[in-house]
């Protein structure tokens, strides 16, 4: 005698949410592993360990910036947090202040003199805290990767980015 037995309607959304929650288990995991220190703190450590600065400027109300937290960094993060010392701005914060180039300067100025004019924007900034670039807007990750390529083996001292990506760098 064989016994059939139904399977409830509920055990398909428990097994449906387990496998969404796998899903979403390496990009939780990966943001966690970033470390994400103060503007001040990453200057410090730039400078110490010869890293460059990669500065997420950001707003709390931008939905783009969101995404690019929740999807582009993360997958960019093994190799982007071990070639730069990574920070973040909120444009719209006029209380924190920051110590750059000898000025005292609030979120807002800071993201001004960085040359960001939207969110979200990302500027690159060499070790010793000198501007490099900014990218402004979304960008996917692999449009980010070669960018994020061409500063960290410090090509772009030498070579346009043109350059770097003819000779096949990604």
């Amino acid at each position: 005698m064989t016994l059939k037995r139904k399977i409830s309607p509920g055990a398909y959304i428990a097994v449906f949410l387990l496998m969404l929650s796998g899903i979403t288990i390496p990009t939780v995991y990966a943001q966690q592993e970033a470390q994400w220190q103060t503007f001040g703190e990453a200057l410090s450590i730039a400078a110490s360990e010869q890293r460059p600065i990669f500065v997420d400027v950001s707003a709390p109300w931008c939905g783009w910036c969101r995404k690019m937290r929740r999807d582009v960094y993360p997958e960019l993060m093994p190799e982007l947090g071990a070639d730069f010392v990574l920070t973040r701005i909120n444009r719209d914060d006029n209380e924190t202040m920051h110590r750059y180039m000898g000025n005292l300067l609030s979120s807002v100025r800071l993201a001004q003199q960085l040359n960001t004019q939207s969110v979200p924007a990302i500027v690159l900034l060499d070790s010793e805290g000198e501007y490099i670039l900014h990218l402004s807007g979304f960008i996917e990750a692999d449009e980010l990767q070669p960018v994020i390529n061409y500063i960290s083996t410090g090509a772009y001292k030498g070579q346009s980015f043109e350059r770097f990506r003819s000779q096949g760098f990604r």
